[in-house]
């Protein structure tokens, strides 16, 4: 067997990592959680604009309740006076009878007002419950997502796990040269991880290229642990046919 054979079952190691990796990724309860964030900008978005909606209208229902509060009590002490008997003149009692009625329909005025504040509040009180209630239930559905994300990544987390300590196991069987190589090699992204090849045949298994007749000869001829590399695609190749004639 080759020397360098053992980077094949290195190279098998990396893939099934890369592809752990990426399934990591690609989980989806991590897309669930994308959804559900996306989903609860408008919904907080919306939450800020009814507290503001509601903290204006109880402002204004307080000072309308204030306002009526005040004609009340100037209603009351024109009523007073004009009923205390301390006024004689017709004229003067005619003009606070008007003074009084014209506070009583202000009044009236306001307070038809501040009905209709009370009920808009009672409605934006209504919104804010109801979204209070949809934020809880995305807080509970995102918690639950985040409980199975947790566990479908520690689940894949324990394999990477195992197959890193394989990994470790094997690597004292590959000289540091052709480690180095190796490394470097799958950098590439062309190569999508796999920058071990075997020559089968006189050709390369990466790339599917027959090697030249001359230039196999050589790779044959040289040491077990001496570094081949496919000159058309730049992997790393494994000996395993023997050496042909010319």
């Amino acid at each position: 067997m080759s020397h360098l054979a053992p980077l094949l079952d290195l190279q098998e190691l990396d893939l099934a990592r890369d592809r752990l990796a990426a399934n990591r990724l690609g989980l989806p309860e991590r897309d669930a959680l994308l959804r559900l964030e996306a989903e609860a900008i408008p919904i907080d978005a919306s939450h800020a604009a009814l507290q503001a909606r509601r903290t204006a209208l109880g402002l204004a229902e307080k000072a309308l309740s204030s306002e009526v509060d005040g004609l009340a009590a100037r209603a009351k002490e024109t009523e007073q006076t004009l009923y205390s008997g301390s006024v004689r003149s017709p004229k003067e009692l005619s003009g606070l009878q008007a003074e009084m009625q014209a506070f009583r329909a202000r009044q009236g005025e306001l307070e038809t007002r501040e009905l209709a504040l009370l009920e808009e509040i009672e409605s934006v009180d209504a919104e804010i419950a109801a979204n209070r209630e949809a934020q809880e239930r995305m807080r509970v559905e995102s918690r639950q997502i985040e409980a199975l994300l947790r566990s479908a990544e520690e689940r894949i987390d324990g394999e990477l796990g195992s197959l890193l300590a394989a990994r470790s196991n094997g690597l004292p069987a590959i000289s540091a040269e052709v480690l180095a190589a190796y490394e470097k090699l799958r950098k590439r992204e062309r190569l999508a991880g796999r920058v071990v090849a075997r020559i089968l045949e006189g050709g390369c298994t990466g790339c599917r290229m027959r090697l030249p007749i001359h230039e196999h000869n050589l790779m044959q001829a040289r040491p077990e642990d001496a570094l081949l590399v496919c000159p058309h695609c730049g992997r790393i190749l494994v000996r395993s046919d023997p050496a042909p004639t010319a």
